[in-house]
C-alpha cells in the first residue's frame, strides 16, 4: 500500500464555503447503492473545524479556567474535526455525530437536534452526537460553562461566542445533511474490544477503565475497511494549558485517530467514555506539545492490532433506539423559598468586602450570577440530563449526557451482566455537557472539584468546583450516606435507574 496522508483519505468538496471531506473515494472506491436497501448501508464525512480554516477570527478556547484563554489564531497542531456516520438500516437513517468540543450545553445540542429532526427528517432518538472534550479546542455556548465565569469574559467576548456558536451550529447541521443526502454504500457493521493503559484516576475512588470498544464498517462488494469507530476513558488534556500550548489541538483522540486513518486507510472516529475522573497517566509535568502523540500512539497501536488480528462480532440489522432526558437534583430544594433566601445570603457574602479565602474572580462572577438569577425568580431547580440507547444485533449502546465519573461504568456493567444484555459500549459527554456527575461515594465524601462541595457546607457550590465552572448553585443530591443502593430521589439512583430501564 502507497504511504497515506491524512488529507489523501478525504475527498475535497464544497458545502456553504465549508471544506467537506470524505474517505469513501480512498483507493478504489465502494459502489453506492441506488436501489432499495436491505441490511446496513453508510455515508460518512468529515470536515475540519479547526478555527484558523474557518475565517472565525480570534477564537475563545474550551477546557480550562480562570481566564481569557485565546486560541492561537495562525497554529493547530492537529485538525479539530467533527465527523458523521450515517447508518441506514432497512431504509431507516441513524446518524452519529462527534465533534473535537470541549463541550456542548444543553440549549445549543437542542438546536442542532431540532434542525436535524426538522429539517432532515431524522428521528430524534436515531440522532446521537458527542463532544471528544478535548480541552484544546474552541468554546461553544455561554449558558453552562458561563464564559464570564470560566474565562472573565466581557459582554462583548460572549456576543463573539455567542455568533462563533452559531456558525458552530450551522457546519454541525450542514455535515449531516451532507451526509444524508448522499447514495449509501452496502456495508457490515462488527464490534469487539481491546484495552489501552492511558488513564490513571484522580480522586480517591480508583477506577480505571482500560476498555477500548472498537466497531468497524466494512464494504458488502469487498469487505474494504470504510471507517473505524474506537472510544476510550481518559480526559483529552494532553497537550496541558498556558503560553504556547494554547494552540487548537485535538490532543490524544486526534493523534490515535490520524495514526489509525494512516495505517488502515479508514476514517476513524474517537467517542470519549465516563472519563470525569481519569486523567492521562504521567504527572502535569508531561503535559506538554509531544504528550498527546505517545498517549494517542498507545490507544491507536491497539486499535489498529484489534483490526488486523482481533476476532470481531458481525452486528444485524433492526436497530431500535430511544432518548430520556431526567433532571437530575440539586442537593438542596432551590424550588423553595427558604433555601434561596439562604443561598443568596451566602453568594452575597462572597461578593461582599470579606470574602471567604479563596475566593477569586471566577468565585465573585459565579456568586453574581447566582444572585441575578434568585433575583429574577430563574434559579434552576436541577441539570438536564440525556440518556440515550442504540440496540443493534449483537452491540447496545448507552450514551450519557455530562462528564459522568467512572464509577458509573461499572455500575452499569453489573446492570448489563444481570440483563445478559451481551457487548456494551458506554459512551459519555454524549449530546450535551451541563455539568460533572460524581457518584454518592464522591458526594458523601465531598472536598473534590468533582463533589463540588467543601466537606463542610453541601448546600452550596463549593470554591474552584465543577458547579462554578458550570454555573450551578449547588452540588448534586446524594443518597443518604452509607445507602446502598442509590435512594431513588438522588442523582445516582435516577441515572441507574434509568439505565437499567433502558437496558431491559
Amino acid at each position: 500500500m502507497p504511504e497515506i496522508t491524512r488529507r489523501s483519505l478525504f475527498r475535497g468538496g464544497a458545502l456553504a464555503a465549508t471544506a467537506i471531506y470524505t474517505s469513501k473515494v480512498f483507493g478504489s472506491a465502494p459502489t453506492a447503492s441506488a436501489t432499495p436497501l436491505t441490511g446496513f448501508a453508510v455515508a460518512y464525512n468529515a470536515v475540519n473545524i479547526s478555527p484558523i480554516t474557518r475565517g472565525w477570527g480570534v477564537t475563545w478556547m474550551g477546557g480550562y479556567g480562570w481566564g481569557n484563554r485565546y486560541g492561537v489564531a495562525d497554529e493547530a497542531a492537529r485538525p479539530i474535526t467533527a465527523h458523521c456516520l450515517a447508518i441506514t438500516d432497512n431504509g431507516s437513517i441513524n446518524v452519529l455525530l462527534r465533534a473535537d468540543v470541549v463541550s456542548v450545553p444543553h440549549n445549543i445540542h437542542d438546536q442542532i437536534r431540532n434542525r436535524v429532526v426538522d429539517e432532515l427528517g431524522i428521528a430524534s432518538s436515531d440522532f446521537l452526537m458527542a463532544s471528544s472534550h478535548t480541552h484544546s479546542g474552541p468554546f461553544i455556548g455561554t449558558s453552562h460553562p458561563s464564559p464570564k465565569v470560566l474565562l472573565n469574559a466581557t459582554n462583548a467576548d460572549v456576543t463573539a461566542i455567542d455568533y462563533l456558536t452559531g456558525l458552530f451550529v450551522d457546519e454541525m447541521v450542514d455535515l449531516v445533511r451532507r451526509t444524508v443526502q448522499e447514495t449509501p454504500i452496502p456495508a457490515t457493521l462488527h464490534y469487539a474490544e481491546t484495552a489501552a493503559q492511558i488513564g490513571q484516576n484522580r480522586t480517591n475512588q480508583g477506577y480505571v477503565i482500560h476498555d477500548v470498544p472498537v466497531l468497524t464498517v466494512r464494504s458488502q462488494a469487498d469487505e474494504s475497511l470504510l471507517a473505524v469507530l474506537f472510544g476510550a476513558s481518559t480526559h483529552p488534556v494532553c497537550r496541558g494549558n498556558g503560553g504556547k500550548e494554547d494552540v487548537f489541538d485535538s490532543d490524544y483522540c486526534g493523534a490515535a485517530a490520524e495514526l489509525i486513518e494512516q495505517q488502515l486507510g479508514a476514517m476513524a472516529f474517537f467517542f470519549l467514555g465516563l472519563a470525569g475522573d481519569i486523567n492521562p497517566i504521567g504527572e502535569i509535568t508531561d503535559r506538554v506539545p509531544t504528550y498527546p502523540d505517545e498517549i494517542g500512539s498507545v490507544l491507536g497501536d491497539a486499535v489498529i492490532d484489534l483490526v488486523n488480528n482481533g476476532s470481531f462480532t458481525q452486528l444485524s440489522g433492526g436497530i431500535t433506539t430511544e432518548l430520556r432526558t431526567i433532571d437530575l437534583p440539586f442537593s438542596v430544594d432551590t424550588g423553595n423559598a427558604a433555601v434561596r433566601a439562604a443561598l443568596k445570603s451566602k453568594f452575597n457574602t462572597r461578593v461582599g468586602p470579606n470574602p471567604p479565602t479563596g475566593t477569586g474572580t471566577a468565585e465573585r462572577a459565579h456568586a453574581q450570577m447566582m444572585i441575578d438569577q434568585i433575583n429574577a425568580g430563574k434559579l434552576p431547580t436541577s441539570v438536564p440530563m440525556t440518556i440515550q440507547r442504540w440496540r443493534l444485533g449483537g452491540l447496545t449502546i448507552l450514551a450519557l449526557a455530562n462528564e459522568v465519573v467512572s464509577g458509573y461504568h461499572y455500575a452499569i456493567k453489573a446492570i448489563a451482566d444481570e440483563l445478559e444484555v451481551g457487548n456494551l459500549w458506554i459512551m459519555g459527554y454524549a449530546n450535551e455537557v451541563n455539568c460533572y456527575v460524581p457518584s454518592d461515594s464522591l458526594l458523601w465524601a465531598g472536598g473534590t472539584y468533582e463533589a463540588a462541595w467543601d466537606g463542610v457546607d453541601n448546600s452550596i457550590a463549593s470554591l474552584a468546583s465543577s458547579q462554578i465552572v458550570y454555573g450551578w448553585p449547588s452540588p448534586l443530591k446524594a443518597s443518604p450516606n452509607g445507602t446502598s443502593p442509590a435512594t431513588a430521589a438522588s442523582a445516582e439512583g435516577l441515572i441507574l435507574q434509568t439505565c437499567q430501564s433502558l437496558l431491559a
